[in-house]
């Protein structure tokens, strides 16, 4: 497996990140992005990525935590909540209060799970009618997976000043090392 290792989260310039915050290895925050630990900790496992203008706050009742290879997608609100290991959290969706999303979970863009809502594991969850829809054991974790091994690679090549698309080859490895990542979590 060919993983990128920081110890230091990646933090982009134009994101912001403060207060009672707790980071994995190979963490990156990407622009716009606000983590806001003020009131209660916020807990970011290995390879969790939290992508452009997304938003991580918490209430003193309630702590956010993210399991490893989580994926937070563009403009996402989180709040409070517990988000388990391979969870995707799809472009504007909303996790409110003590929700809980399971392992290996992906929430597709534009969802609005409520406060104290439960989603089992590897459940695909898609909004329909204001509401949602799950559907148990459909998620493909491995794409979520794949995209985190993308975005630690991402953060490296930023660091290096490298803008260009991966190729077709590095995508499939992602892929395959995602699926050797889950199966060694189990998930």
């Amino acid at each position: 497996m060919n993983l990128p290792k920081f110890d230091t989260p990646f933090l982009h310039e134009k994101a912001t990140a403060f207060g009672m915050i707790t980071y994995g290895n190979s963490v990156s925050i990407w622009p716009g992005a606000v983590i806001r630990a003020d009131m209660n900790t916020i807990t970011l496992g290995d390879y969790v990525n939290i992508q452009d203008n997304s938003t991580l706050h918490t209430d003193s009742k309630s702590p956010i935590s993210l399991g490893a290879w989580t994926l937070v997608g563009h403009n996402a609100m989180i709040h409070g909540c517990t988000i388990g290991r391979g969870v995707l959290i799809g472009i504007g969706s909303i996790i409110l209060d003590k929700a809980i999303i399971g392992d290996g979970c992906q929430i597709a863009a534009g969802c609005l799970v409520r406060g104290g809502k439960k989603i089992p594991p590897r459940s695909l969850v898609v909004p329909s009618n204001g509401d949602i829809k799950i559907y148990e054991g459909k998620a493909k974790p491995e794409l979520t997976v794949a995209g985190c091994i993308e975005y630690a690679h991402l953060a490296m090549r930023f660091q290096e000043g490298i803008f260009k698309p991966f190729t077709e080859e590095e995508e499939k490895n992602f892929v395959l090392d995602a699926k050797q990542i889950l199966n060694d979590l189990n998930i």
